[in-house]
């Protein structure tokens, strides 16, 4: 093998997902403020012979491998060569959780070649053939708007202070299809609060009571007809005053906290209630490890 890349793939929760309508190839139409959050899975990467994909600890579940498998073969294709990569996925994110783990290590991976390929093709189509969240994983971004179907990505700049939530994971795997095969066309929307963040980002006007007054996800009922759990958890979190809003397609829900030590006063709050609560700071930015 020759030299190896290493990077981070870090998890992502969305401060806004909106539904606009359902496509003609039966995708949906999203409007969606992405963020990444202090939670990175490890991705390796070197050249080999043939295409060696392996994640650890197993996931249970082949959708992260798979993923990150496609997206060195959609490359690969891309620029005409075989799709030999030795890649390594060390995991943190939990899977099937809403946070975008699998996606995450298949844009690391994409990052990763273009640089070992020594490549300068866009990363773009290739991340859009493997899945929706991958286009904004291969762009490096920090917090960025995502539309269409997760093809186009524009990067925000970062808020002028640290913005915090406390993450509550919920034990339960939520497969997506599953929970847009439950959305109704009434739960959808125009797309208007991500349009605000958004603007409130470019402004650099962004705080926790700007993100607090326009979150909003249109997947929320849906996930939680299809998880109990979801409600459940929303309910003893509520009992103590504290406001979750789904990320993804979930489980996971989060709460925007003031600052960090609210962050932390939260959390402990939510643990006292039984529940999986940690602080954490959005804006990871991808690294070189």
């Amino acid at each position: 093998m020759s030299r190896a890349i290493r990077l981070t793939a870090p998890a992502k929760v969305n401060l806004t997902l909106e539904v606009l309508g359902k496509r003609e190839d039966g995708y949906h139409d999203l409007r969606s403020v992405f963020a990444t959050f202090d939670l990175a899975d490890r991705v390796r990467i070197a050249s080999a012979g043939r295409l060696d994909v392996q994640v650890r600890p197993d996931p249970g579940a082949p959708a992260g491998r798979e993923l990150t498998a496609l997206a060195v073969e959609a490359f690969a294709a891309a620029l005409g060569r075989p799709p030999h990569a030795h890649v390594r996925v060390a995991k943190r994110i939990p899977v099937a959780a809403g946070l975008g783990g699998g996606s995450s290590d298949a844009g690391a991976a994409l990052r990763g070649l273009a640089r070992l390929w020594r490549s300068t093709v866009e990363l773009g189509p290739a991340a859009a053939s493997v899945g929706s969240d991958v286009p904004f994983f291969a762009t490096g971004a920090a917090f960025a708007l995502v539309e269409g179907r997760g093809e186009r990505v524009r990067m925000l700049p970062a808020p002028a202070g640290a913005l915090w939530i406390v993450l509550v994971r919920v034990g339960a795997r939520l497969a997506t299809a599953d929970v847009f095969a439950a959305l109704r066309p009434d739960e959808w929307s125009d797309g208007s609060r991500s349009a605000a963040l958004a603007r409130a980002f470019d402004t650099l006007t962004v705080d926790p009571d700007t993100v607090r007054a326009q979150l909003r996800n249109d997947l929320a009922d849906a996930a939680a007809r299809v998880c109990r759990e979801i409600g459940e958890t929303r309910l003893v979190a509520g009992a103590k005053g504290v406001t979750l809003s789904l990320s993804g397609s979930g489980p996971s829900l989060f709460a925007v906290a003031d600052d960090r030590r609210d962050a932390f006063r939260l959390a402990r709050i939510l643990r006292g209630q039984g529940l999986d609560a940690r602080a954490r700071a959005l804006g990871r930015t991808v690294a070189t490890v």
